[in-house]
């Protein structure tokens, strides 16, 4: 019975890293995949923009650009977790190792989301 319920505790742990890892890796491609798409076609739908207009376009650049630094980050946290240091140490995605990098990941790719939807409806 121990037995069983120590397997599923694992099993959990493990799906929450999968998960982690995941969430993660997805928000980096979609930070990338803004930033290159947005780059390459900026021509067709920057124009010749106002100072301000390209000022939201450079900060969501910037800001997607933060979100897949953290993303990286935290990538590495979680790797490093599942190493952990001494005995009795048991590996959790709840560390602040893992979870400051993460929030920042999200804050960042939401700012950089939130601008690039300004410039779109400004310039529609």
């Amino acid at each position: 019975m121990q037995d069983q319920v120590s397997k599923k505790m694992q099993e959990q742990r493990k799906l929450a890293f999968d998960f982690a890892r995941d969430t993660t890796k997805q928000l980096i491609t979609l930070s990338t995949v803004i930033i290159a798409f947005t780059v390459t076609f900026s021509k067709d739908f920057l124009g010749t923009p106002d100072d301000f207009g390209r000022s939201l376009v450079v900060v969501s650049w910037i800001s997607f650009l933060v979100s897949v630094i953290f993303g990286v980050w935290t990538l590495l946290a979680l790797t490093g977790t599942l190493e952990p240091e001494g005995e009795g140490n048991e590996a959790s995605i709840r560390g602040k190792n893992v979870t400051l990098p993460s929030l920042l990941q999200i804050i960042c790719f939401l700012v950089g989301l939130g601008f690039t939807v300004w410039f779109g409806v400004r310039t529609a």
